[in-house]
């Protein structure tokens, strides 16, 4: 707690000591802000674990790292704001470092609309031409800062944008850096899965085995149209996929792919008829262990149809799916 107070309190200092220099002191500015953040982190966790019965800070609740936040994001402000008409000196070389910083922040304490506010700041100084491009920025600033952003866009549903940033990010992130690899591939591994049907090689799964855990046989499942196992998995995985924010992206691959293939798979057993009757899809969803009436798949037929996933209507009075003669399952 002491420490805190004291890290904090430099940072303050240094934040306005900073406002009349230049870039010289940015190595201080990264070095006292990472600092604090890490104390602060420390300092809420004691503050979490003291005994229920000390008088010491009894009164305290853990919020440090949240007024580490401001005070960083006091710093950002300083860096953000430099008028220096000499670019190459000025402040605003510290800022994406400064933002990926609070990036980590926001996404620990959970108040992700912070970390949207920032970007939105951001965009509006980069379109004024406040700040140079971020491909200027040293890569290790660009990678962290590329990656929070995609993981926000992957949040939102903006997956392009996701694919996007994120691709930039494993492009650019050092190659001996596994574990930064692993946390990128993490969204971007589903991410081309949404969108273009993509499979990791089986290197990604050999280099990256926690990600082999945690997506494999759902990758697998997806690719054969196998709801029922990709259910149990997804099942499994509900509280680890909640808590890093990838749950809702596995159920719109559910909706998208793995129920679309296993559609595909009944039709091609039929012969690849373009008349398929909907008892043959109930039958094909009851192979799997998924138990619905005509009516949910008919229901299910109409959205597919609806999204593009499949081409065809639906005769409800002769309780057949006519599919399109020419590829009625599009990739």
């Amino acid at each position: 707690m002491e420490a805190y107070r004291e890290q904090n309190a430099l940072t303050q200092l240094i934040n306005r000591i900073a406002e009349r220099t230049d870039k010289w002191i940015l190595p201080v500015i990264y070095t006292v802000t990472q600092e604090l953040r890490i104390i602060a982190i420390a300092a809420d966790h004691h503050i979490a674990d003291r005994p229920s019965s000390s008088s010491t800070y009894n009164s305290t609740k853990p919020n440090k790292l949240e007024e580490a936040a401001r005070t960083i994001n006091r710093t950002l402000t300083v860096c953000l704001n430099d008028r220096n008409s000499a670019i190459a000196q000025s402040r605003k070389w510290g800022v994406y470092f400064i933002i990926s910083l609070l990036f980590k922040i926001y996404f620990k304490l959970g108040t992700i609309s912070l970390a949207t506010s920032i970007v939105r700041v951001l965009n509006a100084s980069s379109a004024a031409g406040d700040i140079p491009s971020v491909d200027n920025y040293p890569k290790a600033h660009l990678v962290t800062f590329k990656y929070y952003v995609g993981v926000l866009a992957f949040m939102d549903e903006e997956y392009d944008k996701a694919e996007e940033h994120l691709n930039a990010a494993l492009n650019n992130c050092h190659r001996r850096a596994s574990t930064n690899q692993e946390l990128i591939l993490q969204y971007l591994l589903p991410t081309h899965l949404l969108l273009h049907r993509r499979y990791p090689q089986k290197g990604v799964w050999h280099s990256f085995p926690r990600l082999q855990t945690i997506y494999e046989d759902l990758f697998t499942a997806s690719k054969r149209g196998d709801m029922r196992t990709y259910e149990a998995a997804l099942a499994a995985r509900e509280k680890l996929f909640v808590t890093r924010r990838i749950y809702l992206t596995m159920l719109k691959i559910r909706t998208k792919i793995v129920r679309p293939r296993l559609f595909e798979q009944v039709y091609l057993a039929c012969g690849k008829s373009t008349r398929v009757p909907v008892s043959a899809f109930r039958r094909g969803l009851e192979f799997v262990g998924i138990d619905v009436d005509d009516d949910q798949v008919e229901c299910w037929a109409a959205v597919m149809i609806y999204q593009g996933q499949m081409k065809g209507y639906i005769s409800r009075e002769k309780k057949t799916i006519v599919l399109s003669n020419s590829d009625p399952f599009p990739s």
